[in-house]
């Protein structure tokens, strides 16, 4: 989670304030019918000025959109089959990617530890402060383990055909799955043996 520019002006917010102002832009681009949905688009760009000003580039923000692009136009696409099914399916894109704008400079602007701390004041239950606070931990030994794979595949994959490609990232991916379960549960247990519930 971010943390890291602490200079700006706007990042020096509480936690509590940041967190408040996302639950509201998420919260109101939601309730636009669907109809007034291209309004989010205003928002949107308000939330990309904000993102400049506290250090987090256009060209990054792009690049974790498109990381969940695909998630976001698979539940999209579902509009299209509804009545209207066109101005649905650019209600549920604007929607998620202002959504997706503001968690992103929220955790860019924001400790960890702040959040954390935030969360558990506003009484949000002790296990999903949990997990929020293990996955931030351990996000950087997952990181290493995917890239570590990513290098055994690439020495491994003499051909570079699209579906060979496809498929290695497929197996990639449940290969991380089955290893990060496997390190969840050698954390479980020691946790445990050190007296944790």
């Amino acid at each position: 989670m971010g943390g890291s520019r602490l200079a700006v002006p706007r990042a020096r917010w509480s936690a509590a304030r940041k967190l408040g102002l996302t639950l509201v832009s998420i919260l109101a681009v939601s309730a636009l019918p669907a109809r007034h949905a291209p309004w989010g688009l205003l928002l949107l760009a308000v939330l990309i000025g904000a993102a400049r000003v506290a250090g987090l580039t256009l060209r990054s923000w792009l690049k974790r959109w498109l990381v969940a692009l695909p998630f976001l136009l698979s539940v999209s696409l579902l509009g299209l089959f509804q009545p209207h099914g066109g101005a649905l399916f650019l209600a549920v894109l604007v929607k998620s990617t202002v959504s997706l704008l503001a968690v992103q400079l929220l955790l860019h602007t924001t400790p960890a530890s702040d959040l954390l701390r935030t969360l558990r004041r506003a009484h949000v239950p002790e296990i999903l402060c949990s997990t929020i606070l293990l996955l931030q931990r351990y996000w950087v030994l997952l990181a290493d383990e995917a890239a570590r794979m990513r290098r055994a595949r690439a020495g491994r994959t003499l051909r570079s055909g699209r579906l060979e490609l496809w498929r290695a990232q497929g197996n990639a991916l449940g290969l991380l799955f089955v290893r990060t379960v496997a390190r969840a549960e050698r954390v479980q247990a020691a946790m445990r043996a050190r007296g944790a519930p």
